[in-house]
């Protein structure tokens, strides 16, 4: 591995990146985003929660329907938890849903900041969050970086370093290249052409306005920028979900404080009585597998009986209502399983 030079040092390379090629590119190739519509700092901010570790398609629906719903500040405040994950539900990594709440309620207490430093000041706010809500909303000459932003940086630079080093690197770099007008638009073209061109497989080099510059492309290290950190082995786990059906309903428990998903609803995870696995369903968690087992309850097809009480406490949700109950999308995998298998 050839170790990162000081971008001092490599006098036949362009150390910064050409505005007025990426200015261009971006007007002739940005999506129309309906975040991209607006210069409200509120449908910014959820934008910018929704997209974090998330892509732009599976975003846009769930961006969508929670405008609908939560269209301002005030009305999200106003809500309560429960109704908030009830919308949020699917998109998984639920502290940011709860997060977004706890934030929401401070801007009401606090006013809405118009700086970077002001927003840093916000529960779940971090660094890259407050920078793209003063630089779209404010036009606040603040740079972001995220993994795309990165990405371009380490091969427009040539820049070797991987994880944590690889992000300061980037971090110091970019607030060099903002420019003061419009820097919004330059934040989202950075990241634009990180999610679109500078990709992290088969990238489309002969398609980047930055190519001649580009460090990665002109030395044939595009395959090996940025430096990869190795993956830990995942973690396999094994979970279960029982299913009890009667009279029109379906018996859930809470999740609770301190596991996955917390406040939401589960199929319960123990039962007593006849039971049988119908089937498994899986999904990832960070680094974890997850084995679902799916149970049906013998005796759900004749009648509602109560779980024994150390098998958790619940409550009976109306299949009609279950919409409304906010629950991860395993468990509502598992449930339509077993609905599946109730109708056999």
């Amino acid at each position: 591995m050839r170790p990162w030079m000081p971008l001092a040092s490599r006098s036949r390379w362009r150390t910064n990146i050409n505005r007025a090629a990426l200015r261009a590119w971006y007007a002739a190739n940005r999506r129309d985003m309906p975040w991209r519509r607006t210069r409200d700092p509120y449908s910014v901010w959820v934008s910018e929660v929704m997209l974090q570790q998330t892509q732009v398609a599976t975003v846009l629906p769930y961006y969508e329907r929670w405008m609908s719903r939560f269209p301002s500040f005030d009305v999200f405040a106003g809500s309560d938890e429960q109704q908030a994950l009830a919308v949020w539900q699917g998109l998984g990594y639920y502290r940011r849903c709860r997060m977004l709440l706890e934030g929401a309620r401070w801007v009401m207490a606090n006013g809405v900041p118009s700086s970077a430093a002001g927003w840093l000041q916000v529960p779940g706010v971090g660094r890259y969050t407050a920078a793209a809500i003063a630089s779209i909303c404010f036009n606040e000459a603040s740079a972001v970086v995220d993994g795309n932003v990165e990405r371009v940086f380490a091969r427009f630079t040539g820049c070797s370093l991987s994880g944590s080093a690889l992000n300061r690197a980037a971090w110091k770099w970019a607030p060099g290249q903002i420019p003061a007008e419009q820097p919004g638009d330059w934040n989202q073209a950075m990241m634009e052409l990180g999610a679109r061109v500078c990709t992290p497989r088969t990238p489309k080099c002969p398609a980047c306005p930055l190519q001649c510059d580009c460090v990665a492309f002109n030395t044939g290290r595009v395959p090996e920028l940025p430096v990869v950190v190795p993956r830990s082995k995942a973690i396999a786990i094994e979970g279960h979900a029982f299913v009890e059906i009667g009279a029109g309903r379906v018996r859930l428990e809470q999740i609770p404080d301190g596991e996955w998903s917390q406040g939401m609803w589960r199929l319960p995870a123990c039962a007593a009585g006849a039971s049988r696995q119908i089937g498994t369903v899986k999904h990832t968690v960070t680094r974890h597998r997850v084995e679902l087992r799916v149970h049906l309850i013998e005796s759900a097809k004749g009648r509602v009986r109560e779980l024994r009480a150390n098998c958790g406490s619940g409550r009976w949700v109306s299949l009609e209502d279950i919409e409304e109950i906010p629950m991860p999308a395993p468990q509502r995998r598992a449930l339509a399983m077993a609905m599946e298998a109730l109708q056999d």
